[in-house]
């Protein structure tokens, strides 16, 4: 069967998260205006694919994480830009289906750090992001890959198994 509102949901989630990642990883930042895009993305097409309830849930869902990513990034757990690609992510996330959801969002940490490593090790390829914040910010690895690549994954893993 046709997972349509996944289909729909992928049409800005691909080029928002590409934008993420890429920002996260050279300069150190997600861009305040992704995180609005992604959300008001949401906000127009969530109406024409879900009912009023669901549609009401899933907004509700980004509020809750944006209250809980300010609780987190102010004791210095997390950056701001995570926090808040974190809550414009949530609408497109099924309430149901928020525990697989952390269990990709766990298995594409270790994925995308296991990469950062060997990118960072591997001269050939080091050399042209050589300039990338993500490479000389010691301690701190560009999380918003991590969940831009997990948003991706949720709503391709959808459509498959739809």
């Amino acid at each position: 069967m046709l997972h349509l509102p996944s289909y729909i949901l992928l049409i800005p989630a691909i080029p928002i998260c590409i934008w993420v990642a890429w920002s996260d990883m050279k300069f150190m930042r997600i861009p305040k205006v992704a995180c609005y895009a992604l959300f008001i993305s949401f906000l127009i097409m969530g109406p024409l694919m879900f009912d009023m309830q669901e549609y009401g849930i899933r907004i509700a869902q980004g509020i809750v994480m944006l209250i809980a990513g300010f609780f987190i990034t102010s004791i210095g757990l997390v950056g701001g830009g995570d926090s808040k690609f974190a809550a414009a992510m949530m609408p497109y996330i099924a309430l149901m289906h928020i525990f697989p959801f952390l269990f990709i969002i766990a298995i594409m940490s270790f994925f995308f750090i296991a990469l950062h490593k060997l990118i960072g090790i591997t001269p050939g390829i080091k050399n042209y992001v050589k300039d990338w914040e993500s490479w000389n910010s010691k301690g701190k690895f560009p999380f918003g890959v991590t969940l831009a690549g997990s948003l991706i994954a949720y709503l391709l893993l959808n459509i498959w198994y739809s």
